[in-house]
Parts: C-alpha cells; structure tokens; sequence
C-alpha cells in the first residue's frame, strides 16, 4: 500500500453505482460535444435523466426502481447495439458506431448486475437494512414521483391519442 493513499474496495453495489453515473454523464457528455448546447437532441435528455432517476433509486436502495432500471437497462443496451449493425450503420461515422456500441455494451453490463447479480442483491439488501430514515422516506417520495411522472406522460399520450383520433 502506498503510503498517504486509501484503496477504496469496489463491490457490485459501487461498481454499479459508478457505472450507472458513467452512462448519465457518458449520454451527456458525447451529445454536448457533438451538437453542442444550440441543437442539443431530446432524446440525450430524456435517456440521461432515466439514468439519473436509476441513480438516484440505486443510491436510496429502492427495489422498484432497480428492477425497472435494470430491464430499461437491458432493452437500452439492446437498442444500442442493434443500431451499431442496423442497416444505416454505414451511413454514419465510425466514431458515432464505436458510440453506441460502447454505451450499449456499458448498459447491457450494467443492467446485467442490477438483475442478475447475487453479490450486488446480498450488498443492497444489507445497505438497505442498515439505511437511515431521512433515507428510507427519501426513498418513498422518489417512488412516488417516479410514478406520479408516468401517470401525466401516460395521461397526456391518452390525450394525445383521443385528439388524432377525433381529427380523423
């Protein structure tokens, strides 16, 4: 051990924890630097805040969001490297290709660990028992807006769909 440093072990529940905040910035970061802050797409912000909102459930140990962060996880790395190979994959550059192939891959491992992994289920569920209040009810309010925010999207789709419906 070098002297001065600390080694801070990683377990499941840190790697994915930091892999989790890689992908919010990653999603970020890439669409900054390629369309800058002018033209930056919807879809980076919308998949960097469903990252952040797992983040965040990871860090107050909620079981309903890990589960859903999990499989959105599996299906995002799924679409990421469909689309590495899909068909217009020649039409973009290689950057972008190498792009979405990586954060695929990042997102399938991730994922991979919030649903399949035992040493990450045995550690959440030993932080979680041990967690504080002021935790815990940070944790029942998240919950809570996570699905308050799906019944106004799901409410404004419905919406939507009665007013192309009476349009036509």
């Amino acid at each position: 051990m070098i002297r001065g440093w600390e080694f801070v072990w990683m377990n499941h529940y840190r790697i994915a924890l930091a892999l989790t905040l890689a992908l919010a910035l990653l999603s970020v970061g890439f669409f900054l630097y390629l369309e800058g802050v002018a033209s930056f797409p919807r879809v980076a912000v919308t998949l960097s805040s469903l990252t952040f909102v797992v983040l965040l459930g990871l860090w107050l140990q909620s079981y309903f969001l890990r589960y859903c962060g999990g499989v959105l996880f599996l299906v995002l790395g799924g679409v990421f490297i469909w689309t590495t190979y899909s068909e217009f994959a020649g039409s973009r550059s290689a950057l972008l290709d190498s792009y979405f192939f990586t954060l695929g891959a990042l997102y399938l491992f991730d994922g991979a660990i919030l649903l399949f992994s035992k040493p990450f289920a045995v550690e959440f569920a030993r932080l979680r028992t041990a967690q504080s209040k002021h935790k815990a009810r940070l944790r029942k309010v998240l919950v809570i807006a996570v699905g308050v925010a799906i019944l106004i999207a799901l409410s404004r789709d419905v919406v939507h769909l009665v007013d192309l419906w009476h349009s036509s």
